[in-house]
Parts: C-alpha cells; structure tokens; sequence
C-alpha cells in the first residue's frame, strides 16, 4: 500500500459495548490513578489485568527463558516455538506498557498468539524499565535483542532471511526505532505496531484532548509514563529514538503495518506516523479499528476486538515473511 491508500480522515464509530461496559464497570470501581501508585504495585496491577481479562493464549511447542548479555545488565529473552518444522520465520515482539509497567508476563498470551497464528518463533524482550532506567536504556536493549536474534536466528530454528518486529504502544515505538538504528546492516522483512507512541505529550493531538480520559489510558498515565522515560531532559522531547514523528530515515524502514484505535488518545499521532511511513516510499498497511480502545489487545475475554487486531497482524505477518520474498 501506498500514501495514497491511507485516508486523511479517519472513520468513527460509538465505543464498542463491551468494552464501554467495562470501562464503566472499572470507573465505579474507584481504584487509584495508575499514576498515582509506586512503578512496582503499577505493574503488578498491569499483569492482574492482562492475566485476567484475556482469552487462555492457543497452545505452542514450547516457551523458555534465556539469558544474555544486555548493554547495561544481563538482558532475559523469552522465546516462543510453533509446533511446526523449520526453518521458520522469526518474530522479535516488544512489548507495551509505557516504558514503565509492561514485561514478559504482561504479554506472553500476545506472544504466544502470534507464535501460533505466525508460525514463526518469537522472541520478546524483557528490556529495562523506567524510571530505574531511564531512556535510552529500552530502546539499547531492544536494539542489543534484535542484533542477537539475527545473529542467532540458525540456532533457534529459523530463517535469518526471514526475521520481523512486532510491537504495541510504547513497544512499537521501540521496535521502530531499533529498525531505524538498525538499518545498513539488518534487514527485517516487515514491522508490525499497534497503536504507537510517536511523540510527546506537549505536542499533543486532537486525540489525545478527546480519548484522554475514561478510556483506559488517560492523559495522566501518558505524562507519567513519559516523565519516568525521559525524566526532565527536555532536550529529549523531539529525539529522534523518542519522538518518532521527528524521525528521519523513514525510507529504511521495512514495510509496515500500523492499528490505530478511534478511542485511543495515541489514534492521530499513530495514524500522522503511518503517513509519513508511507510518503517515505515504504509499503505501508494501516488499519484503523474505530470501536476501540488502547490496549484492547490485552481485553479479548471482553471484546472480540483485540482478538481481531491479533488475527489481522498475524495474517499479514504470515503474508510478509512468506518463504518466497514479497
């Protein structure tokens, strides 16, 4: 696909009942502001609801453990097989969460969707958190895993011919960017982001005044999330490995697929990025979801949605990483 094939006006529709129903549900609740509790209970909060709100993940061959060597600590690896024969594609998923409150558990029914719905081995990077690592140490991480994935791809089972990233919200991000870093001496086949983080937060967009809250993720997580990542380094509000709408180099990117959530306030930094992925001259896929909300992906014993977004990434993946090159 090209510029041309995105639209410059996203289609809209009312929120999708269950998952208003659920956001209701949550808001009578009268739990704290994310924002408000330690990182440490924050996260634990994030794996309780991944953990209780998706589908039971389908089965794969085997998931394990693996430690290597990181850029500023041992970096842990979680890498996925298919009950299927080799060799087979290879999928590096990083996984969302703000920079502050994902990790390998808040993710591995994402991973093991993919490695199932692929058939590829996937490997997901446990990389460090803020605000005890502040930026640029995830991105150096994942940037550290897609250079050992590549390098080791043969010993995992897989083709290094045939080697993907794959991403949501600030994992995207992060696979983007390590793309771009990489590129000159890697060459992914394709790159996959659900709902990006592409700027920050004082160059705010329509999206994010009108999703900002009461819709899962709200204008106070995004500023503490971004706060913990970058600090007070204001130097850093347009850097490139942050701000990926101040990005140059888009032309190496590798073609790309990018969701978009109507309900999301990252909808139309998401949607500004694809964009200018496409007029870069990538082959870009953009799908817009307009019922959903952020992180509906993690939401699927909910709403049928994010079961949707997964099986729509996993074809194109599955199209992208073909045997035969596109």
């Amino acid at each position: 696909m090209t510029h041309a094939a995105i639209p410059a006006v996203l289609d809209t529709a009312p929120l999708d009942p269950a998952l208003a129903g659920f956001l209701a549900q949550a808001a009578a609740q009268g739990n704290p502001p994310l924002e408000s509790l330690p990182p440490p209970v924050a996260r634990q909060v994030y794996r309780d609801l991944a953990a209780g709100l998706g589908l039971p993940a389908p089965a794969i061959a085997s998931a394990n453990d693996r430690v290597i060597d990181g850029p500023g600590s041992p970096l842990t690896l979680r890498i996925y097989r298919p009950d299927a024969h080799g060799p087979l594609p290879l999928l590096l998923y990083v996984h969302g969460g703000g920079f502050v409150i994902g990790d390998l558990e808040t993710h591995d029914k994402v991973c093991r969707t993919l490695c199932h719905d692929v058939a590829a081995v996937v490997v997901a990077v446990d990389y460090r958190l803020a605000p005890e690592h502040p930026f640029p140490a995830a991105v150096d991480d994942v940037a550290c895993a897609l250079h050992w994935a590549t390098a080791h791809a043969r010993e995992l089972g897989a083709d290094p011919s045939r080697i993907a990233l794959a991403g949501d919200s600030a994992g995207a991000q992060l696979a983007t960017v390590a793309t771009l870093r990489a590129a000159g001496t890697i060459a992914p086949r394709a790159l996959g982001l659900i709902y990006p983080c592409a700027q920050h937060y004082t160059e705010p967009s329509p999206s994010m005044s009108e999703n900002g809250e009461g819709k899962f993720l709200t204008i106070g997580v995004m500023r503490w999330f971004i706060d913990c990542y970058l600090g007070e380094r204001h130097e850093l509000v347009r850097h490139a490995d942050f701000a990926l709408l101040h990005a140059q180099a888009m032309h190496t990117l590798p073609p790309t697929w990018l969701a978009t959530m109507g309900h999301d306030p990252l909808r139309d930094e998401g949607h500004e990025l694809a964009l200018r992925i496409a007029l870069a001259g990538v082959p870009t896929a953009h799908r817009h979801y307009p019922d959903a909300i952020h992180a509906c992906i993690h939401f699927t014993a909910v709403s049928a949605l994010g079961i949707r977004v997964m099986a729509d990434l996993a074809a194109w993946l599955r199209s992208q990483l073909s045997a035969s090159p596109q």
